[in-house]
């Protein structure tokens, strides 16, 4: 049975940053799903509540705590109370009304921004990791990252070099803890719906949207999701130190390509109609 192979049944995960109704709470509600007992955290009671909504809609077992992912102390006293650890996923961060260019971002900000997104990733490592190795039983840590943590970011300089450098902190712990049967991955999402962009969002993809994603639709929290549960389980036993792009082929694809895959400097008509039907 698929359930067996993934051999996730009653082990416990730690969700960081599972409230709000997207990626997080997606995470709480496919782990649950997969029979995993899920602690789901965040500094906000009202967008945990929506973790625990997803658990119980599923069946699920686990438990919601209120800590700041920024709070050390209480990220140890949260690990320290826990019977067993098998796995984290460190979801939080994100980039709110923090837009401005490089010239205009006060260095405060940036530093708010990698902060949230880089420091946080940085803690909840650490502390996972010491448990899980005072254990001795190894574990899977899955960071989510951002394919701009690949590539750039105009506008959120700080958020693509916070995640970038979480990149980079996945495969230095994957390195370091693996002799500890501990692996470290990170999952890359490209453009995802969530309840943080509603507001920017039209209900749905447009034809530019559809043009700029091999895959022609946006993502949703539950893609994400998925990639998240095949890196945890024993599916991916010999898989650590890698990032797993979940963006729809985006990241593939050169900026210099037009609606249909073509270079923009491609102005042979005959070619273009030999290569695209229709065109």
């Amino acid at each position: 049975m698929i359930a067996d192979r993934l051999g996730l049944e009653g082990r416990s995960v730690v969700v960081v940053g599972a409230g709000g109704g997207g990626i997080g709470t997606a995470v709480c509600r496919t782990l649950a799903d997969a029979a995993v007992t899920v602690t789901a955290v965040d500094v906000d009671a009202e967008r945990l509540a929506m973790a625990e909504r997803a658990i119980a809609e599923v069946g699920g077992h686990g438990s919601a705590r209120i800590v700041d992912a920024r709070d050390p102390d209480g990220l140890r006293r949260l690990v320290a109370e826990m019977p067993e650890v098998y796995g984290l996923v460190h979801v939080a961060g994100g980039l709110q009304n923090q837009w401005g260019s490089v010239v205009a971002t006060p260095p405060e900000t940036f530093e708010e921004i990698v902060r949230h997104n880089l420091h946080t990733a940085f803690l909840t490592t650490q502390v996972v990791a010491k448990r899980l190795i005072a254990q001795g039983t190894g574990g899977s840590i899955v960071h989510i990252a951002s394919v701009a943590g690949l590539s750039a970011l105009p506008y959120g300089a700080g958020y693509a070099a916070a995640k970038a450098g979480m990149l980079a902190l996945t495969r230095s712990a994957a390195l370091e803890l693996g002799s500890a049967n501990i692996r470290v991955n990170a999952v890359a999402p490209g453009t995802v719906r969530t309840p943080v962009n509603a507001d920017q969002d039209t209900s749905e993809d447009t034809a530019e949207e559809r043009a700029a994603i091999p895959l022609q639709r946006r993502g949703v929290p539950e893609d994400v999701a998925n990639a998240v549960l095949f890196l945890l389980s024993d599916l991916a036993s010999w898989i650590t130190g890698q990032v797993l792009a979940v963006d729809g082929g985006s990241s593939a694809r050169p900026s210099f390509l037009d609606a249909d895959n073509l270079p923009v400097f491609v102005h042979d008509d005959d070619l273009r109609a030999r290569l695209v039907p229709g065109a």
